[in-house]
């Protein structure tokens, strides 16, 4: 097998690709200005070579069941040179933790209301979990230390237009040393949660069932797990964060082959056992439906087994993926681990931009089966994929679930989590669902919907971030309890949790001095409206919403952002790595004070 591929700035739409059967050269200067190709030959399982070629640098390298520190040095060849950190010992955590006194109220109040003041009569349940969240890949930095394998990421980011300005994971917040900093520093504003997830590559760098464990990574996390239970924050793990071991996306094609399922689920029990009684809350993939829609920065093409291709790569990556969180949730059951399972979801249902527009409507059923409901009815509701899907996609594209898989999904989750960053009106394509539902063709098919961004009189359905950063982003307060209501009405569940939330501050990336940097109003005005609407939801609507996380912990490395984009409520100097809290740190702890139920 012999291919040659171009990497794009990823695609959030699930079936979207570039096939190029070339090496790109656009003859421009700047992110997709170079020349490269990447040729991978397999010959088993464990075994394949690689000829690896950027601006003439080859590297090559040959595997055939080599689990030895020389063949894990081979295979971090592939990646390049690492960045070593500053340091490779764990720091203790301050004592005490110097917070600041709360910032001085925005005046008028009625731009940006003040926490405390925000309908205070009404408080959240007992036992709401007010939670932040990070992931392995963005946070932790020293990505070769300890006998870690390489991920697709540490890959990915050494690649031309992998990452917009360059950043890779090899230090940034140095969390892997920091985190009984970062766990104290996040307790001392009453966080009572903290959501993380673990590299599968730090647990077994070769990612196969067969090869070995790398115990110090799991010390590590033990560590981390303990830390947490003492500071009196509660440690919630994620099985994976996008961050696919690179041997297995070499080996096999990650999760577009049905081969990782049985390493996925051998590597969440591992983690299981290891960890079982200190765990109470489980996830097992982080929004993965955005992952298989670019397969998390892996190139298409290149590691592809001959059955799939890059149309149908996205299906059959969630497929899997939804197979294989099954198969873990069914370990979990089986091995008696104690807490709660689920999986976290991703996007929202969106309202048709013309309300009592058949064809609008339409629109807004296809974007919610295809963005939501392609995991959501296999779990909660029926076992098997949407119908609006399996009536548009053929096996080929979407592969069907066997009786007995089906009987595995439904009822995989333990109660409904999803990471709710904004909601958007949905409209059909400007020349009609017909014309797009019947051509495969269509640069919309499948899903055949547009995501506005404005409203029909052309104002914008809310703030955004600058244009340079995260353009999908809108702060839309208005729009989240119907879509909400939406969720429990499709998808019943007694119990909720809104995973991640959270914004970028406007040209925060451009600032450089202290004061301006924590003065991050739009991302606290965002934060206390959507609080506001979560407990309006809670009490009118009667949703069982049970805890919030705020993304993020930190600033951290946004995929393809870099650190360009900055959601972290607490900003981080990447020269010393010294943490500050910022205003919406400190709104988000007196907001909590107050409605927080004793």
């Amino acid at each position: 097998m012999s291919l040659t591929f171009v990497l794009t700035i990823f695609c959030l739409l699930i079936a979207e690709a570039l096939i190029i059967d070339q090496p790109l050269n656009t003859g421009r200067s700047g992110l997709f200005a170079e020349q490269w190709n990447f040729v991978i030959d397999f010959s088993g399982h464990h075994s394949f070579t690689i000829y690896h070629s950027v601006n003439g640098d080859e590297r090559h390298y040959n595997t055939s069941d080599d689990f030895s520190p020389a063949g894990l040095e081979r295979l971090w060849d592939l990646v390049g040179p690492v960045e070593p950190p500053p340091f490779t010992t764990t720091r203790a955590a301050q004592t005490p933790i110097a917070v600041p006194s709360s910032p001085p109220a925005l005046y008028p109040e009625w731009f940006s209301p003040n926490p405390r003041n925000i309908l205070p009569d009404l408080k959240l349940p007992k036992g709401f979990v007010f939670g932040v969240a990070t992931a392995a890949y963005q946070v932790e930095g020293a990505t070769k230390n300890e006998g870690k394998g390489p991920s697709i990421w540490d890959w990915n980011s050494r690649q031309p237009g992998g990452v917009i300005d360059n950043t890779t994971g090899d230090v940034v917040d140095l969390q892997y040393y920091l985190y009984k900093q970062d766990v104290a520093r996040v307790a001392a504003i009453g966080v009572n949660a903290h959501s993380f997830s673990i590299s599968w590559a730090r647990i077994f760098p070769f990612g196969t069932a067969d090869s070995p464990v790398n115990q110090a990574g799991l010390v590590h996390y033990s560590d981390v797990i303990d830390s947490h239970i003492q500071a009196g924050v509660e440690p919630i793990v994620t099985l994976f964060h996008w961050d696919t071991p690179l041997a297995l996306q070499a080996y096999y094609g990650g999760f577009t082959s049905p081969q990782i399922v049985d390493d996925f689920v051998n590597y969440a029990k591992t983690v299981f056992r290891a960890f079982n009684g200190r765990v109470k809350t489980w996830y097992t993939f982080n929004e993965p439906r955005v992952y298989c829609g670019f397969i998390s920065g892996y190139p298409f093409n290149q590691t592809l087994t001959p059955d799939v291709n890059s149309s149908t790569a996205p299906y059959h990556c969630v497929y899997n993926l939804l197979r294989a969180h099954a198969g873990a949730v069914k370990a979990f059951r089986t091995m008696n681990i104690s807490g709660e399972i689920s999986f976290k979801n991703d996007d929202f249902v969106g309202p048709p931009w013309r309300a009592n527009n058949a064809e609008d409507i339409e629109a807004s059923e296809r974007h919610t089966a295809f963005r939501i409901g392609v995991l959501s009815d296999p779990v909660y509701t029926t076992g098997d994929w949407p119908k609006i899907m399996t009536d548009t996609l053929p096996p080929e594209y979407l592969p069907r679930f066997t009786e007995e898989e089906k009987k595995d999904l439904l009822g995989s989750a333990d109660f409904y989590a999803i990471d709710s960053y904004r909601a958007q009106y949905i409209s059909a394509p400007t020349d009609g669902m017909e014309a797009c539902v019947s051509n495969p063709s269509h640069p919309l098919w499948p899903d055949c919907n547009v995501v506005q961004l404005v409203d029909t009189n052309g104002w914008a359905v809310g703030p955004s971030p600058d244009p340079l950063s995260q353009a999908w982003l809108q702060a839309t307060p208005n729009l989240l309890r119907p879509y909400l209501r939406e969720l429990q009405r499709r998808w019943p569940t007694n119990k909720m949790y809104i995973t991640e939330f959270g914004f970028v501050e406007p040209f925060e990336q451009l600032r450089t001095e202290l004061f301006r940097i924590t003065e991050d109003v739009t991302r606290t005005n965002y934060f206390m409206t959507y609080l506001g609407e979560i407990l309006l939801a809670i009490h009118e609507d009667k949703l069982p919403i049970a805890g919030i996380f705020a993304w993020a912990m930190i600033d951290n490395a946004e995929w393809n952002s870099g650190t360009s984009a900055r959601f972290g409520i607490q900003h981080v100097n990447y020269t010393t790595l010294e943490r500050t809290y910022k205003r919406s740190a400190l709104s988000l702890s007196e907001f909590f004070k107050v409605h927080l139920s004793e």
